[in-house]
C-alpha cells in the first residue's frame, strides 16, 4: 500500500467528516414548510417539534393560518372528538399548535418558549397548569430530558444574563436535571455563579448553535406523528355544522355514557379495562399521602411567566380538575387539591395574569373527564368554549408586575393559607 493511500485510510473520513459539517453549516436556513407539513406538526406533539423550532417558527408566523400554542401535558393527547384541535378545525379561526404531552412541565416549557420568543411577541396563547405537577420533588430528570434539547438550550444561555435572578434560577434547575458535565453544563454553571461567558464561550456556543439549527431545517420535518390525519381529520364532520354549545355538551354527555359503561367511575371503558381494573384493589385509598402545596415546580411556573411577561404574550391559563368519583376512591386530600390551585392563582393573579379558567372543582360533573386525571367530553367542550372566546375576541392588553418573591424557596415551600399568602402580595410600590 502506498503512502498517499495509508494517509487517506487515516485521515480521509477525518476530512470528509469536516466537508460535510463545513456544507451543514453553510447551506441556507431559508428552507420552507409546506402547509400540511405545519398542519401535522401542530397535532404532531412530536419531541422533536417541542425541542427544535423552525417548523414551530414557520407556523406561529403563517399569516395565511392563524396557529395559536396551546401549552400543556397528557391531557392535550386525549383526541375525543371535542379535542380543541377537532373543534377549531370545525368552528374557529385559528388553529391550535400542540406543545407538550406527558412529562412536559413548566421547565422543559421555559425552554420551548425560549425557541418561539419571537412569535409569542404580543400574541396570545393558552397554558394548562395541572395541579399534580406540583409534587414534592418538581419534575424528574428523565422526564426534563425527554423534552430537553441542545438547541433549546444554547439558545436560552445565547440570552442568559448572570445578573438576572431568572436566568440564575434556570442556570441551577437545569444543572440539576442534566448534571454537571458538557459545554452547556458549563457555561450554566457561569451563568449560576453570576458570571458572563468568555468570548470563547460564545464563539463555540454560536458555532454548535448554527450547527444545530441547520440541522433542525434539515430533518425536523421528517418525524411527525401524523396525529392530525389518524385523530382530527376523521371526526371534524361527525360535529354539528354550525356551533351550538349546548348541543355539543349533550353530545358530549351521550358519548361518554357509550364510551365509559363499565365501570362506576366514568372513564374511558379502554383506560379502565387496561390500567384500572387489574389494579383496582390496590388502588384503593392510594392517594391518601399526596400534596401538592410544596413544590420547586412553583419557582419553574414563575420563571415561564417571566417569559410571557417579556414578551407581552396575553395568556389564558386552565386549571383542569381530577375525577371526583376516583379521587373518593384513592382517597386524595381534595383540600389540599384547593390549596393548591389557590396557591397556583394567588401567584397568577398577583402578578397581573388574570386570565384563569379555573376547572378545579368540575371534576365531579358528569362526564366531564376521560379518565382518572383528564379532561374530556363535556370538559372540553367548556374548555373550548372559553378558550375560543379569549382568542377571537378581542382582549385588554395584560399588565405586568413580577415580583421575585416568587422565585424563592420560601414560596416554593409555603403551606398556603390566607394569613400565608398575604405575606407575599405584591403591593402598589412593587407593581
Amino acid at each position: 500500500m502506498t503512502n498517499r493511500k495509508r494517509l487517506w485510510y487515516i485521515f480521509g473520513p477525518v476530512i470528509l467528516a469536516f466537508v460535510l459539517i463545513l456544507i451543514l453549516f453553510t447551506m441556507p436556513l431559508g428552507s420552507h414548510y409546506s402547509a400540511k407539513t405545519e398542519q401535522r406538526a401542530a397535532a404532531s406533539l412530536s419531541p422533536v417539534i417541542f425541542k427544535n423550532q423552525k417548523i414551530k417558527q414557520q407556523a406561529l408566523s403563517d399569516k395565511n393560518t392563524r396557529y395559536v400554542p396551546f401549552f400543556g401535558s397528557s391531557e392535550l393527547r386525549r383526541f375525543d372528538n371535542f379535542h380543541p384541535s377537532i373543534m377549531a378545525a370545525r368552528y374557529h379561526n385559528y388553529t391550535p399548535f400542540l406543545l407538550g404531552q406527558r412529562g412536559a412541565q413548566s421547565l422543559p416549557q421555559f425552554f420551548n418558549i425560549t425557541t418561539i420568543e419571537g412569535q409569542l411577541k404580543d400574541k396570545k396563547a393558552v397554558y394548562i397548569i395541572s395541579p399534580q405537577w406540583f409534587v414534592k420533588k418538581g419534575i424528574l430528570p428523565p422526564a426534563f430530558k425527554y423534552y430537553n434539547g441542545e438547541l433549546a438550550d444554547l439558545t436560552w444561555l445565547k440570552k442568559a444574563n448572570p445578573k438576572s435572578p431568572y436566568d440564575r434560577y434556570v442556570a441551577k434547575r437545569l444543572l440539576q436535571m442534566i448534571g454537571n458535565n458538557g459545554t452547556v453544563a458549563d457555561n450554566a454553571t457561569k451563568i449560576a455563579q453570576g458570571k458572563p461567558l468568555s468570548g470563547w464561550n460564545k464563539t463555540v456556543l454560536n458555532f454548535r448553535l448554527t450547527l444545530l439549527q441547520h440541522q433542525d431545517a434539515l430533518f425536523s420535518g421528517l418525524q411527525l406523528d401524523n396525529n392530525y390525519d389518524r385523530f382530527v381529520k376523521p371526526k371534524v364532520d361527525k360535529l354539528p355544522a354550525k356551533y351550538n354549545e349546548k348541543q355539543l355538551h349533550k353530545m358530549a354527555i351521550d358519548k361518554a355514557a357509550k364510551d365509559t359503561d363499565n365501570n362506576s367511575f366514568h372513564v374511558k371503558n379502554s383506560f379502565y379495562t387496561k390500567n384500572v381494573k387489574p389494579h383496582l384493589k390496590k388502588l384503593k385509598n392510594s392517594q391518601r399521602h399526596f400534596n401538592y402545596n410544596q413544590s420547586p415546580e412553583y419557582g419553574d411556573l414563575q420563571v415561564v411567566l417571566n417569559q410571557f411577561k417579556n414578551n407581552n404574550t396575553n395568556v389564558m391559563f386552565v386549571i383542569p380538575p381530577v375525577n371526583g368519583r376516583w379521587e373518593a376512591y384513592t382517597g386524595m386530600d381534595m383540600q389540599m387539591y384547593y390549596r393548591t390551585v389557590n396557591k397556583i392563582k394567588f401567584q397568577l393573579q398577583q402578578q397581573g395574569f388574570n386570565n384563569i379558567l379555573d376547572l378545579s372543582h368540575d371534576g365531579n360533573k358528569p362526564y366531564f373527564m376521560e379518565d382518572t386525571i383528564h379532561i374530556g367530553y363535556a370538559g372540553w367542550v367548556k374548555f373550548d368554549s372559553a378558550t375560543s372566546k379569549f382568542i377571537e375576541q378581542q382582549q385588554p392588553q395584560p399588565h405586568y408586575r413580577l415580583s421575585n418573591q416568587f422565585l424563592t424557596q420560601k414560596w416554593a415551600n409555603l403551606i398556603p393559607t390566607q394569613q400565608n399568602l398575604n405575606q407575599f402580595k405584591v403591593h402598589e410600590l412593587d407593581k
